[in-house]
């Protein structure tokens, strides 16, 4: 098989990796669930923050309409 060809042929076949690959990226995205929870969880409600609390769990809306501090309830820890 002249050099051409088989250079060809290892071109072509790169490219069907990649394809592969993104489309088996793409398929498998979001289908876990993470052990961790992280500040993008989803939240229930929220409470009147309590010294001691995340600061980082502040709802900064509904803190600013109120004008008392408000934390986040996630779905997993509604405590």
């Amino acid at each position: 098989m002249p050099a051409r060809d088989i250079d060809e042929v290892l071109k072509e076949v790169r490219r069907i990796q990649i394809v592969a690959r993104k489309q088996v990226n793409d398929l498998l995205a979001g289908e876990y669930l993470s052990a961790f929870q992280g500040r993008g969880m989803e939240f229930n409600t929220v409470r009147e923050y309590v010294p001691g609390d995340e600061i980082r769990s502040i709802d900064w809306n509904v803190t600013a309409r109120s004008g008392v501090p408000y934390i986040k309830r996630s779905v997993r820890n509604a405590n």
